[in-house]
């Protein structure tokens, strides 16, 4: 009779902790998708998506097309009228660009930070160096401002 009680208690474990795991695995309905498309006046072929996890409001990924292989890109969820930003992955936000123009990145942001922002952006840096701000300052800070601002080409709307 013991041997029956404990191989019930073993098998209700096993069944409790295989569910357990796939609870933490994103269902559909828990990953926003944002389709990348090109901004205005942007030339070329580049396309990709963002895909956040909103179950725990930290997991997200990019992947992108037809970027410039020797072009410096980073991400960040900005918006246009406030120009309130946030850099998306560890800063200083690079995207790594292989030799076919194709970039992919999974990490972690901010909890929940995606939820302040209207749009994700992906931009292209002048001089091989990534800028932290992508938007520009509006200030009197004179020379202090860079003269050099990144382009903005890929956008996607959050909501």
């Amino acid at each position: 009779m013991k041997r029956i009680l404990f191989m019930f208690i073993a098998a209700l474990i096993l069944i409790w902790a295989g569910s357990s795991l796939a609870a933490d695995q994103p269902q559909s309905g828990d990953l926003k998708e944002v389709a990348l498309v090109q901004a205005k006046g942007v030339k070329g072929e580049a396309k990709g998506k963002l895909v956040i996890n909103t179950a725990n409001g930290v997991d997200v990924a990019i992947q992108i097309t037809g970027l410039d292989p020797k072009g410096l890109y980073t991400a960040f969820f900005f918006n246009p009228k406030s120009l309130m930003f946030e850099g998306i992955g560890p800063s200083p936000h690079v995207l790594k660009v292989n030799e076919k123009g194709e970039a992919e990145f999974k990490g972690t942001m901010k909890k929940d930070i995606y939820k302040r922002f209207v749009t994700a952006g992906i931009y292209l840096n002048p001089g091989g160096k990534p800028i932290a701000n992508p938007v520009g300052v509006k200030a009197a800070l004179g020379s202090l401002v860079a003269k050099d601002k990144p382009k903005l080409i890929l956008q996607g709307k959050l909501r």
